[in-house]
């Protein structure tokens, strides 16, 4: 029997450091493959066995009842591992038959700017999972970005007729002289993402927010006889591409592109015709409402007219949380608490004996 006991034991140990080490992996792998390596055949066949074996450390060690840091361990693991069981695709099977729960693990929404969806889909995002019994309106999507190194100046180089080079800085009312009786060259203004719409039957020249950028500068040439005519500079026509009926060669560079630091999505929740929540969702800092979290996933990088959401449903998930806290109390406790409360009992027993 004490072979069987110390069996388990030592099982038990290895199994449970198997356990946290694949947490660990499962952290830096990525979402999509932790999700293969952690619900593939393998892995479900040691989950089970791993619960197997905590419940028999209860039932052979009985005196873990009487051990905190030990019990809080061996808890713990139980609650990761029902947790994720619960969580996970085999679980939410179980609380639809026996529960009548119809909930989805895992799904994304696709929502445009100022509309509302209820529909999860599948990751190729064409598969209708769920429908939801509530709405999420997308009221509006803004992405933030770093500010621009001011290192970073952008330039705009010029070649003459006669072969001179210059370059000025690209910024509005910047003027240099292109010498030899040129006249000069004036920075009217940048854009960052050029486009050009047609109002009133005339092309107007704009600056869009999102979508891949299209650096232009847009500058102004006077000749001697005092006529002005403007030109646009494209960036990423490089080389000296830009040369006009006056001879000048023109290229742009500007900052570069801008680095985004985050992205938010304001959205609402409608349920029952009514606005009953609303978040700014951002990465890290999803919504929580209806049994699911919703996770800021991607958006529409090209116009920014739509987002997509990962939604996560959160059956199990404050066991994990809570089996992870008692597995660290319980580690605390035997490394460390344990034997702070042993000295103060050995002190306590030597100020008896003292006196």
């Amino acid at each position: 029997m004490k072979k069987l006991n110390r069996i388990i034991m030592w099982t038990a140990l290895v199994v449970i450091g198997l356990l946290a080490a694949l947490s660990v992996l499962g952290a830096f792998c990525g979402a999509q493959k932790a999700k293969l390596i952690f619900n593939s055949v393998p892995l479900g066949i040691f989950w089970y066995g791993l619960a197997v074996l905590l419940v028999a450390g209860f039932v052979e060690f009985p005196r873990l009842l009487h051990k905190p840091g030990l019990l809080m361990i061996h808890t713990g693991c139980l609650l990761v591992l029902g947790g994720s069981m619960w969580g996970s695709e085999a679980g939410h099977r179980l609380q639809e038959r026996f529960l009548g729960i119809q909930k989805i693990p895992s799904g994304y929404m696709v929502i445009s700017e100022g509309n509302s969806e209820n529909h999860v889909v599948a990751e190729d995002f064409k598969q209708k999972l769920i429908e939801l019994p509530f709405s999420i309106k997308l009221k509006d999507f803004r992405i933030e970005y770093y500010k621009t190194d001011e290192e970073l100046i952008s330039r705009l180089y010029i070649k003459t007729q006669e072969g001179h080079d210059l370059q000025l800085v690209a910024r509005a009312g910047e003027v240099i002289s292109l010498g030899g009786g040129n006249g000069k060259l004036k920075v009217v203004r940048t854009f960052r993402n050029f486009k050009i719409r047609i109002e009133d039957g005339e092309n107007v020249a704009m600056d869009e927010e999102g979508g891949e950028e299209n650096p232009v500068v847009e500058v102004e040439i006077e000749v001697p006889d005092g006529n002005s005519y403007t030109r646009y500079v494209f960036e990423r026509f490089a080389g000296f591409s830009h040369r006009g009926e006056d001879g000048l060669q023109l290229s742009y560079v500007s900052q570069g592109p801008r680095v985004i630091r985050d992205y938010f999505s304001e959205v609402v929740v409608i349920e029952n015709e009514k606005e009953v929540a609303s978040k700014a969702i951002e990465v890290n800092h999803p919504l929580h409402y209806g049994g699911y979290h919703f996770y800021q996933h991607s958006y529409d990088s090209e116009a920014g007219n739509y987002t997509i959401l990962s939604v996560t449903s959160d059956s199990g998930l404050y066991a994990v949380y809570g089996g992870y806290w008692l597995l660290c109390l319980g580690v605390l406790w035997q490394f460390w608490f344990r034997h702070i409360t042993i000295g103060v009992d050995m002190g306590t027993v030597k100020t008896k004996v003292s006196i």
